[in-house]
């Protein structure tokens, strides 16, 4: 008996390759500003206490009210002068300070002219330095139109500052003109508290603002004192007129 053999299988073709599909190059990373560590701010620490010390040398007597009157020697602009010019020198030293000490991914300070609320937080309120980019921070202190910009302060500009400053701080104070010395105090501590407000928290300025308001009630209370007590000189020599300073 004869067997019969089955047909040979028939060889399916082998399924043509698809070719991979095509790579699209990553995008390029944005490359972040470098956040300045400890070690980098001390220089710029070390600086500006130096600076401060030549600033409080060349600034000091600073009574720039009193140098508005000229000749004439009012009691009124010297007690303004003892209300506010110390108040404003010293903040200009914590400006100094927190110039220097500027660090993050901002790597810089929006400085504006805050006209919708004088404690904004720092870099202008509620525009903000991201990427390069002005931008709007509707978070914190900054609906439209609450500051005016003026410019922006990055970090790589403080050397520049800093030498700057301190050229003419010695021109104040070598000089031998005390006129120039006034006006060139002024020049610095305006520009000082114009890039310091940028550069300071809105913390800082709310706990600075609740410890000013009693350093000017205790010199308020004091000058109370002042009064009343020179009005007693005066009913006790006869009813003369007196004035404080000129017993």
């Amino acid at each position: 008996m004869t067997t019969t053999k089955p047909p040979p299988p028939t060889p399916t073709p082998a399924p043509a390759s698809t070719p991979p599909p095509p790579t699209t190059p990553s995008p390029t990373p944005t490359p972040t500003p470098t956040t300045l560590t400890t070690t980098t701010l001390l220089p710029r620490q070390l600086t500006a206490l130096a600076l401060t010390a030549l600033l409080y040398t060349a600034a000091t007597p600073f009574t720039p009210l009193t140098w508005l009157t000229g000749p004439m020697h009012l009691s009124g602009t010297l007690f303004l002068d003892r209300l506010a010019a110390g108040l404003v020198l010293f903040s200009a030293f914590y400006f100094q300070w927190a110039i220097a000490s500027l660090r993050g991914p901002a790597a810089g300070v929006v400085v504006s002219l805050p006209v919708g609320g004088l404690l904004g937080g720092a870099g202008g309120g509620g525009v903000r330095l991201r990427e390069g980019r002005l931008e709007r921070d509707f978070g914190e202190g900054g609906g439209v139109g609450s500051e005016v910009v003026v410019g922006v302060w990055r970090t790589g500009d403080y050397w520049r500052f800093a030498g700057v400053q301190a050229v003419v701080l010695g021109v104040a104070e070598f000089g031998g003109s005390e006129t120039m010395r006034r006006l060139l105090m002024v020049g610095v501590v305006l520009v000082l508290w114009v890039v310091g407000w940028a550069a300071t928290p809105a913390r800082v300025k709310r706990w600075a603002w609740e410890h000013v308001k009693v350093y000017l009630f205790v010199l308020v209370l004091d000058e109370l004192r002042n009064v009343g007590y020179g009005a007693l000189q005066g009913v006790a020599s006869g009813g003369q007129r007196r004035r404080r300073g000129r017993w």
